[in-house]
């Protein structure tokens, strides 16, 4: 793989910043696609505090499966 370095931003890279997908043409062809990296955003604890809650049997043994032990 080929890692540039870009000293001087032309116009394409700052529209790949903004999130916009380049496609390099050649003789009128699709050759590829140059897009943005996804956004790495850190996870915040206790974020989902109340969207969900377990069941007071959570952990109780299932009876669907005695046949099965």
């Amino acid at each position: 793989m080929l890692t540039l370095e870009i000293e001087q931003q032309p116009e394409w890279v700052k529209l790949i910043q903004q999130g916009e997908e380049i496609i390099l043409l050649q003789h009128n062809h699709p050759i590829a696609k140059i897009i943005p990296f996804p956004i790495q955003t850190q996870r915040k604890l206790g974020s989902a505090t109340g969207l969900f809650s377990l069941s007071e049997d959570f952990n109780a043994p299932l009876n669907d499966f005695d046949d099965y032990q």
